[in-house]
């Protein structure tokens, strides 16, 4: 318990050190210029001069009678102030230190020439010349006395000193780019503050980051408008006299805002909840502004929820405080719908496209990342996991198989096989197939016959283009339709046109006369000669014939037939002895029972008489032909 108690005092006295030196450090520099509560008296280091204002040398010095001492109540500073000093006091004291005075005599101020104060003096004490306000301007002093050398001994002394009344701090302004500052101001553009004066001396500043004021005898100071800048600067200037301008501050502000989510979730992600945002700001309010996907901006408060019963899509977000600093534009997705995807089969192989209705899921192919709609070809066993990454998935597993498509196609002939290959359009696997040749197909096309042609038929190859020809059915031959021209009479040929009902060919043909048709239409004799008359039934015509002259003629007739065809009668009559004979022997030569050999004995002996009888009849016709016609005759 004593040791606690020494702890805390510890820490309660290392505090209070540390407030110590903060606040003595602040106040150092304005304490150096800080108005005190005594005045501190200023000998002044004048001239000794005539009545004229002159300056006098070789007498004694003036110190050896009198001082004289200037004094404020805001006076700092050295011990003695020289000739033609400028003074910043509203207040001021002359007086004068007797050593060595028989009589004071005189005293006058003058500023600019005219007469401030004239005073005659009297008495030989240290007393006051001047006392009260002056305004600003320059100034001069004369004093007159008379020194005491000895008893009887004096001299006159004149004392002039010049010194002016600067009570005019330095002007300031404070800028940026495009407006004045005031003091207070806040603001997020790069400033400048600038002072400017007859006796300006130095530019005091304060950073944000800073303790105490540094300095520069530069009469303007930049201020870069960037986040390490951030916070309260802090100006003022002084001129030679110590005149102080006012104290100034500016509040650079160029840090943004802070957004942030409630319920630990985090920007750029998705989630499945109410969306609670908040914006705030180190030094003032801050406002929100907020918008769905495409839409347009809307502003809010400094806080905003998004009810998980809201549209499913991306929120915007980003803040801006009161001086226009915004923050970077924040978004996340709300999504409570199940992920649903469709999983699409390739037109052309066995491959899969993956597809699904919103930009803020994500899917796994097989564990590794899958970019929506790129082709999924490797065959094999495969799972699609579909996240609205707001813990809400579903898996596809599905199998690619091997897409064979014909990329060589050798066609059979009817003499060679044919070869198909056949190629994976995935994986490029390859197989062949043989295509055996089924020999000629022919194909049968026929003319049919005509009149006079056969019917051709045509067989032709529908692979190869092979044919070949073959006689069908024979002709039918023409179907002549006929028609009689020109009627035949007795004595004149007619005429026939034949034409064929199928091909349209003709020809003529002659139709005999019909001769004529003669009947006996008279019978006479005369001197043992018969003359008879022949008449034609059909035309009239008629002859008259003698029957002796008559018979003469048919038998000259007969008998040369039989001499021109005697020689043919011959041959016929050998050929068919010969045949018979043959037929006969060979009858004789097989038979082999007794009837059949005697059946052929028959044959050969009617044979033999049959050729006899021919002979006879051939050689016995000419004479019986002539025997006929001389009785006829």
């Amino acid at each position: 318990m004593r040791k606690s108690k020494i702890s805390i005092l510890l820490f309660v006295a290392i505090l209070s050190i540390f407030a110590t030196l903060i606040f003595v450090m602040s106040h150092s520099v304005n304490s150096a210029y800080a108005a005190t509560n005594i005045p501190v008296e200023y000998k002044t280091i004048g001239k000794q001069v005539n009545r004229d204002g002159n300056v006098i040398y070789g007498i004694g010095s003036h110190e050896e009678y009198y001082d004289v001492y200037m004094c404020a109540t805001n006076s700092r500073g050295n011990s003695s102030i020289e000739d033609y000093t400028v003074l910043n006091w509203h207040y001021l004291t002359i007086k004068v230190v007797a050593k060595s005075i028989r009589l004071h005599q005189k005293f006058v101020l003058y500023k600019e020439g005219v007469v401030v104060e004239d005073r005659t003096l009297s008495g030989c004490d240290s007393q006051i010349l001047y006392e009260g306000s002056l305004d600003e301007g320059n100034y001069k002093f004369f004093f007159h006395t008379i020194g005491e050398i000895s008893q009887d001994n004096y001299e006159v002394c004149y004392y002039s000193f010049n010194f002016s009344i600067d009570l005019t701090a330095p002007s300031y302004e404070l800028r940026t780019n495009n407006s004045q500052l005031t003091n207070g101001m806040q603001t997020n553009e790069s400033f400048e503050y600038h002072a400017w004066g007859d006796d300006f001396q130095r530019l005091y500043y304060k950073s944000p980051s800073a303790n105490i004021y540094s300095s520069t005898t530069e009469t303007f100071f930049f201020v870069e408008a960037c986040e390490s800048n951030t916070g309260i600067w802090s100006f003022y200037a002084i001129d030679v006299v110590g005149n102080k301008s006012e104290t100034v501050t500016v509040y650079l502000d160029c840090k943004p805002p802070q957004i942030s989510l409630a319920n630990k979730m985090k920007f750029g992600t998705t989630v499945g909840d109410d969306i609670i945002v908040s914006a705030f700001d180190d030094i003032g309010p801050a406002k929100l502004y907020i918008k769905f996907e495409s839409e347009e901006w809307f502003s809010s408060e400094n806080n905003y929820t998004i009810s998980k019963t809201e549209r499913n899509g991306k929120y915007y977000f980003y803040a801006e405080d009161g001086n226009g600093n915004r923050t970077d534009i924040n978004w996340i997705i709300l999504s409570t719908e199940d992920p649903v995807g469709n999983l699409i089969k390739s037109d052309t192989d066995n491959s899969r496209y993956f597809f699904w209705n919103n930009e803020y899921w994500s899917a796994t192919l097989d564990g590794e990342v899958y970019l929506e709609g790129t082709l999924i070809s490797n065959e094999g066993q495969h799972e699609i996991i579909l996240s609205n990454n707001a813990f809400k998935t579903k898996s596809y597993s599905f199998v690619i198989e091997h897409c064979y498509k014909i990329v060589e196609k050798r066609e059979a002939t009817c003499f060679e096989n044919g070869i198909v290959r056949y190629e994976c359009s995935q994986c490029k696997n390859s197989y062949e197939e043989v295509d055996y040749t089924s020999g000629h197909n022919y194909i049968i096309s026929t003319i049919p016959p005509t009149c006079t042609e056969y019917e051709n038929i045509t067989y032709t190859c529908n692979l190869c283009g092979k044919k070949y020809e073959k006689k069908g059915n024979y002709p039918t031959g023409h179907s002549y339709l006929e028609t009689v021209t020109v009627e035949p009479t007795c004595i004149k040929d007619g005429e026939r046109k034949s034409k064929c009902e199928f091909c349209g060919v003709e020809y003529l043909t002659k139709i005999a006369a019909s001769g004529h048709t003669y009947k006996i239409t008279d019978t006479s004799t005369q001197d043992g000669k018969t003359t008879r008359t022949y008449t034609c039934m059909k035309c009239g015509d008629n002859y008259k014939q003698e029957l002796g002259n008559q018979y003469d003629e048919v038998f000259d007739y007969v008998e040369y037939l039989f001499e021109q065809y005697c020689p043919y009668m011959l041959w016929v009559l050998l050929a068919s002895s010969g045949i018979w004979s043959i037929v006969i022997g060979v009858m004789i030569a097989i038979a082999h029972k007794n009837e059949e050999k005697e059946k052929a004995k028959k044959m050969l002996i009617n044979f033999v008489i049959g050729l006899v009888v021919i002979a006879v009849i051939v050689v016995a016709c000419p004479y019986l032909i002539r025997g006929i016609a001389a009785l006829v005759t």
